[in-house]
């Protein structure tokens, strides 16, 4: 099974999706859990010649110091550059703000614009979804 990260500043966030997706039946240990774009991006880099660790589906919320959502975005177009990493990144943000809703549409490397709270049968109808998809409204 392939692995999914959870990027989000707020631990409660964090723990309530994981529950969800272990009742997705996702097991645990594909789960990776990181509280702002700079872990998230770090641990990417570090592990970049080990892809099968690597998540192949992101969870990303926009709001986060150190690394913000859109700023974890530019880091991962530019190690695709480099290396060749591309996984399905939704956006689950607390922002319904219309110019980052435009800007994730524009993005190729935005599958879905979640606005939180998000619920068991969004998540499961996110990730079943197609990645080539645009699920951005």
């Amino acid at each position: 099974m392939h692995k999914i990260a959870i990027i989000d500043d707020n631990l409660l966030f964090r723990k309530i999706t994981q529950r969800l997706l272990i009742k997705l039946n996702i097991k645990d240990s594909a789960i990776l859990l990181f509280e702002n774009g700079k872990s998230a991006f770090n641990f990417i880099k570090e592990n970049i010649e080990t892809p099968q660790i690597l998540p192949k589906t992101i969870l990303l919320d926009l709001n986060m110091p150190c690394v913000n959502g859109w700023q974890f975005l530019d880091l991962i177009k530019k190690l695709n550059k480099k290396k060749s990493y591309q996984p399905t990144i939704h956006i689950v943000t607390s922002s319904i703000d219309d110019n980052d809703k435009r800007r994730a549409k524009k993005s190729n490397q935005v599958s879905n614009y979640l606005v939180k709270p998000i619920k068991l049968v969004q998540l499961q109808n996110t990730l079943i979804n197609n990645k080539d998809e645009k699920m951005v409204s």
